[in-house]
This record gives C-alpha cells, structure tokens and sequence, in this order.
C-alpha cells in the first residue's frame, strides 16, 4: 500500500512539473508573442510618426503631387477687390490669403496653463481667407468671403464661430463677405469696416 501510495505521490509530482514547465513555457511563449507586437506597433509608430521629416520625405515621395488654385474662382474675384482697395484707400497696407490663425493670434506665454494650450489649438489651424496687415505688419483686418465653397464639410457655422470668437478676443476686425457682394459693395464694406471716407480717386 505504502509503495502505491509513493508511486501516486510521484506521479502526481511528475505531472505537476510537466504542467507547470509547460504552463512557464506557455507564458514565455505569450511574452515573446506580446513582445514582437509591442515592436512592431513601436516600428509602426516610429515608420508613421509625421513629426519625422524623413518620413515626411517619404510619404510625399510616395505620392503624386499637383498644383492648385489656393484660392477658388469666387474668391479670386473678392481677392482682386481687396487687392484694388488698399491700392486706392490704403497704399502701405499689405495682404495675405488663407492664413493660419497661430501665426497672427497667440495666447499669453504660460507654459503651465493648459488652458491656453488648448485655447491655441481650438484656433491655431484655422485659416482665414484674407487678412489685411498695416505699414508695420499688424493685422488690421480679416475678411472671410462665405461663397459656394463655404459649407462643403457641413460645420462652418461651428468653424466660424471659433474664428469669430478667437478674432474678437484679439481685437482684429471681422468682415464677413457673401456670395456674389459686387466690387463697389465690396469697397463700401471695407471702407466702413476700416472708417475710411471712400472717395473714388479714379474719377477725380
């Protein structure tokens, strides 16, 4: 009886060996797996990371660029009255088209504040479609023309309103342009915008 005893007794021991050296095995096996993908997400990051400019390299040289009007037909026109405008109203002013507003808008520095922080990214990649600059480079004016091409994401209302908000907290003037507003409109609305008494040189 002893040796059945001490028989099932080893028996037993053998197979708790055999399943917890296979159980281990298992485990190594399962961290080697985990292991291989966590390289392969971290080589997948690292080959995608967009702040690399070699990978910004490589990701352009992989596609097929073109050139594009940056500004579409309908605006090109408001564009050409702008342009007439400070030619005749304002000469040492200057203007720009489809500007970042994190290149003439900032929040006080406080590198502790999140709130800044993320009151800058809310605006900071928005564009506007004109903005209007005086002889020393301030900006005076922003002008937004809301044509045809104004809603084709469906939230330019939601977009606008933070461009609104973020203008006005800065001070800058907003005009908003619509559809199809004539040259002389589009003179008069600037001129009142700015408080310039319009007076049409060109006729004397």
């Amino acid at each position: 009886m002893e040796k059945v005893i001490i028989l099932l007794a080893i028996g037993y021991a053998i197979g708790f060996y055999i399943r917890d050296r296979r159980a281990k095995e298992a485990l190594s096996q399962q961290a080697a797996v985990r292991q291989q993908e966590d390289e392969r997400r971290r080589q997948y990051r690292q080959e995608n990371d967009l702040s690399d400019p070699q990978n910004q390299l490589r990701f352009i040289g992989e596609c097929s660029l073109k050139a594009v009007p940056p500004v579409n037909r309908e605006a090109v026109r408001v564009l050409y009255a702008i342009d007439e405008w400070i030619k005749d109203y304002q000469p040492d002013w200057r203007f720009a088209f489809e500007v970042a507003m994190g290149g003439f808008i900032k929040t006080p520095y406080a590198p502790d504040d999140p709130r800044q922080k993320r009151a800058f990214s809310s605006y900071s990649g928005k564009r506007v479609d004109f903005l209007l600059i005086d002889r020393f480079g301030n900006p005076v004016l922003v002008v937004e023309y809301n044509g045809s091409g104004h809603d084709l994401s469906g939230d330019a209302d939601a977009r606008m309103a933070v461009k609104r908000l973020a203008l006005q907290k800065a001070g800058i003037p907003l005009l908003e342009i619509p559809e199809r507003m004539s040259k002389p409109d589009v003179f008069a609305a600037l001129s009142e915008k700015i408080g310039v008494l319009e007076t049409d040189k060109r006729t004397g």
